[in-house]
């Protein structure tokens, strides 16, 4: 029988070198960045305790985030590897019974909620997405075509019932991290090829059975004419459009948006946080703040470049593909190169779940750096 290598943790001193601060420095700077725009979005708002500060509450949702990175980061992320049926099988669980009891907001049903807060578990479905595919790749072949619809078929069940809250946007970005992935583990084209062909009839097969709701086609028309119905489906395409012009090479200054502090543009501080940096401090800060978080994802890449095993650089490429395809997302509904749809813009809007979500995944990318030189003794 072929002897193992017992691998330790690295000790704290050890740790701490490996511990990627440039990469916290830039979170901890995009966190920092979206309180003074999340302040800017509210600052006529009319609160009646602190808790109905939606600064405060993204300093407590910031502090949580960081004490759940540093969890992470000093966990052993084989652990979590290995144990992927019972974190798939937790997931799964969890999206079904909030199809049950989960409190429903703006037609969708998303959330629990917690006492003070609310959950909402499609934010944290994405990071152990990205643990079952980097533990499923690491014992099966990505080259063999099986394999490869097996994964699918693992990320399939968490998108439907996701779709099925509806979320869509969600449910997008879950297969968005299956592509990136299984196109790092090394997926051959042929294969991947044939799965695209295959996803137009059944693309179809979803919207003939209603699966994808009306609202999601509506929103798709007023993308491609908003002046249709200014006043009605296209009236936050249009004002994004307005706000970001407004705003031309330096801003109106911060606090001073027009569209942005006038009341005309909707979910300001969540969605459309984005248009208001845009408005505000212009194309300066519009590039500003998407350098750094650019500077975020060139970090996790490296992560993964540096990683000890298969799983660690998977997991780190998924976090990666996690950030990109949001940013990507959320900017391109701003610059109305896409069409409206519910994403936050990673580290910035306000957002519990999903600012704890994005921290975990800097967690486990630091999981994977601290012990990319583990201790042998065979």
């Amino acid at each position: 029988m072929r002897a193992r290598a017992l691998r330790l943790a690295a000790p704290p001193w050890r740790g701490a070198r490996a511990f990627d601060w440039a990469l916290l420095g830039a979170v901890l700077t995009a966190i920092a960045f979206g309180m003074a725009m999340i302040y800017s979005a509210t600052l006529r708002s009319s609160v009646t305790s602190a808790w109905d500060d939606l600064v405060i509450k993204q300093i407590a949702f910031s502090a949580a985030g960081l004490l759940l990175l540093a969890l992470l980061a000093a966990t052993e992320y084989r652990v979590l590897v290995t144990f992927w049926p019972w974190l798939y099988a937790g997931t799964v669980g969890a999206l079904g019974l909030l199809l049950f009891v989960g409190r429903v907001s703006l037609g969708s049903q998303r959330w629990f909620s917690a006492g003070l807060v609310d959950v909402q578990p499609s934010e944290f479905a994405k990071l152990a997405v990205i643990l079952c595919l980097a533990a499923y790749f690491e014992r099966y072949d990505v080259r063999r075509f099986r394999h490869v619809v097996g994964s699918l078929g693992l990320v399939a069940v968490p998108m439907a019932l996701v779709l099925l809250q509806p979320n869509l946007s969600t449910a997008l970005l879950l297969g968005a991290i299956w592509v990136g992935v299984v196109f790092a583990a090394g997926i051959r084209p042929l294969h991947l090829s044939f799965l695209a062909l295959l996803g137009t009839p059944a693309l179809l097969v979803v919207l003939n059975a209603g699966l994808v709701q009306r609202y999601m086609i509506g929103r798709i028309s007023a993308w491609l004419d908003p002046l249709a119905d200014p006043s009605g489906a296209g009236f936050q395409n249009i004002q994004t459009l307005i706000a970001v012009g407004n705003g031309q090479l330096t801003g109106t200054g911060y606090a001073t948006g027009l569209q942005t502090q006038g009341g005309w543009l909707p979910l300001i501080y969540t969605d459309n946080i984005f248009a208001l940096v845009a408005e505000e401090l212009g194309f300066v800060g519009a590039v500003a703040i998407l350098a750094v978080l650019g500077f975020i994802v060139w970090r996790i890449l490296r992560a993964a470049s540096l990683a000890q095993d298969r799983a660690g650089a998977l997991i780190a490429v998924g976090v990666a593909t996690y950030l990109l395809v949001q940013t990507f997302v959320n900017v391109g509904v701003v610059l109305q190169l896409l069409p409206v749809t519910g994403v936050s813009l990673p580290f910035v809007s306000y957002g519990g779940s999903s600012l704890a979500a994005l921290l975990a995944g800097i967690g486990l990318v630091q999981s994977v750096l601290v012990r990319r030189k583990p201790l042998a003794f065979r």
